[in-house]
C-alpha cells in the first residue's frame, strides 16, 4: 500500500533530493517513508508505504530475516506525517465504468500489473481539473496480462476513489484521490 502527500510541486528544473528508508520491519512487512525536498531541505512530498516479502518461487509471503534487514540497511525513525490507515474505506456510491484487458505495457518484471500502472489507470477517472494533493493505494490482488479491469468509481466532495476490480467485483486494487 502507498500513501503519498504532495505538499508543493517543484517546478520545472528545480533541484530535489529524494530520501527512503524503513522505519519498521516486523514479519513479513516492511514500513517504508520516502520524501521529496527542495534544495532549502523544505518538503515537496511526503509518503508511506507498505511492503511485504515474497517468496516468487513458492507464491506466498515469508518473513523477514535479518540478512533481509542487513541488505537495506537499520529501521530509522518514522517520519512526521499525518499517517492515514493502510485500508480505504470503499463507497457505497460506485458508478461502473467500461471495462478494458490488461495490456503488455502494465506488466512489470513480476509478470503482472506493476503498481503505479494500477494509479495511472485509476487516474484516467479522476473528474476534470481535480488537483491531487494525497494519493492513497491499496493493492488487493495481482492482475496478469489479458486479464479484465472492471473499474467503478466514486466521487465526493474532495475525494474520489477508484475501484479497479476482476470480472467477479473482487477489487485489484483501490485507489483513492484527495
Amino acid at each position: 500500500s502507498w500513501q503519498i502527500q504532495i505538499l508543493r510541486r517543484p517546478a520545472l528544473g528545480e533541484e530535489i533530493t529524494v530520501c527512503t528508508w524503513p522505519y519498521e520491519i516486523k514479519g513479513i512487512y516492511g514500513l517504508r517513508n520516502f520524501t521529496l525536498m527542495d534544495g532549502t531541505g523544505e518538503y515537496l512530498v511526503k509518503a508511506n508505504s507498505c511492503w511485504f516479502l515474497l517468496d516468487t518461487e513458492a507464491g506466498k509471503p515469508v518473513r523477514v530475516t535479518r540478512e533481509d534487514v542487513d541488505a537495506y540497511g537499520d529501521e530509522e525513525p518514522k517520519l512526521s506525517m499525518d499517517y492515514a490507515p493502510r485500508k480505504i474505506r470503499l463507497p457505497e456510491n460506485l458508478e461502473e465504468k467500461p471495462s478494458f484487458p490488461v495490456r503488455k505495457y502494465h506488466i512489470d518484471t513480476n509478470e503482472h500489473v506493476n503498481n503505479c500502472q494500477y494509479v495511472q489507470m485509476a487516474m484516467d477517472y479522476l473528474p476534470e481539473n481535480f488537483k491531487i494533493h494525497q494519493m492513497r493505494a491499496e493493492y488487493k490482488q495481482q492482475a496478469r496480462l489479458n486479464d479484465v479491469i472492471c473499474p467503478a468509481r466514486a466521487v465526493d466532495e474532495n475525494k474520489t476513489t477508484v475501484l479497479l476490480n476482476d470480472q467477479k467485483g473482487e477489487p485489484y486494487a483501490v485507489v483513492e484521490f484527495k
